[in-house]
């Protein structure tokens, strides 16, 4: 009886495992099928648009999808094709970089909070805990409405919101590596605190930190489309996906192609982030669950 009973589980633990592994696939495939589109289109956006972001066909303004004009035209006349191709480069920079200066100044607070405890932890978690309060992205409207619209200042925003969430993910993690033998052995040995944390606590953080980055990436992306959205993104006639949207809304009844191709655009972008994040982190999980 106790070895039917053994069987039958291996083979539930068996049928779970291979289930995880086919979704921990489809999701790192889609994903980085995602990312190297994404990638491909922001490096060579221009090269590969069949015509300049700018230029206006007055012959065929706010007209259907054609075999001329793949997904149509806007108001002005411009290619919504070539507009969401190169658009892909704004949208890429500014997720890049707000999530490249989110996760530094995350890892820096989470692994200083960690690794010196008690007063310094107590003090650097309350002022995450007053950035964590506020709504993201009324909070983004407050940081742009005060350094005022831009590519720059949009990073900067979407960076300040992100970085507490991603200080507090990296806080949980390195307290339980601070806490091992062989930290207090390397204190022990007169080796100095930046020491520690760079050769002894930071690599061993690496896995949170890349699924946290991408997973944070896919919000950017969408944080960044919705500061766009509402005017406080890269000024017109910048190709912005979340600019597109706002700028031809209006017209939606007569011409949606406008704003269906870079909200699509949008969408397929988050969710292959998001699932490339997500199949990232069950990788990491089974593989340390299988050690």
């Amino acid at each position: 009886m106790s070895l039917l009973l053994k069987t039958e589980r291996g083979k539930e633990n068996y049928q779970r495992l291979s289930s995880l592994k086919g979704k921990i696939t489809f999701n790192l495939i889609f994903g980085l099928a995602v990312l190297f589109l994404l990638l491909s289109l922001g490096g060579f956006g221009e090269a590969i648009a069949p015509y300049s972001v700018e230029k206006m066909h007055f012959d065929h303004i706010k007209e259907a999808p054609s075999g001329e004009f793949i997904l149509g035209t806007d108001r002005y006349g411009r290619d919504v094709l070539s507009r969401v191709i190169v658009g892909t480069r704004i949208t890429l920079v500014i997720s890049l970089a707000s999530t490249s200066l989110a996760v530094a100044l995350g890892v820096i607070v989470g692994v200083v909070s960690a690794y010196y405890g008690k007063l310094i932890d107590n003090l650097l978690m309350r002022v995450v805990d007053v950035f964590i309060s506020f709504p993201a992205l009324i909070f983004a409207m407050l940081i742009i409405g005060v350094l005022g619209p831009g590519m720059l200042n949009g990073i900067i925003a979407i960076a300040i919101i992100f970085f507490p969430g991603i200080a507090r993910v990296v806080r949980s993690a390195a307290i339980s590596i601070v806490n091992l033998e062989y930290i207090d052995a390397a204190k022990l040995l007169g080796e100095s605190s930046l020491h520690i944390i760079f050769r002894e606590v930071l690599p061993n953080l690496y896995p949170t930190i890349i699924v946290e980055s991408s997973i944070r990436l896919g919000y950017a992306i969408l944080l960044s489309a919705s500061l766009s959205f509402v005017g406080l993104g890269p000024p017109p006639p910048a190709p912005d996906w979340g600019l597109m949207a706002s700028e031809e809304r209006g017209y939606m009844l007569q011409n949606p192609w406008p704003v269906f191709a870079p909200s699509l655009a949008i969408v397929v972008s988050v969710i292959g982030v998001n699932l490339f994040g997500d199949g990232l982190r069950r990788l990491i999980m089974a593989r340390n669950s299988s050690r």
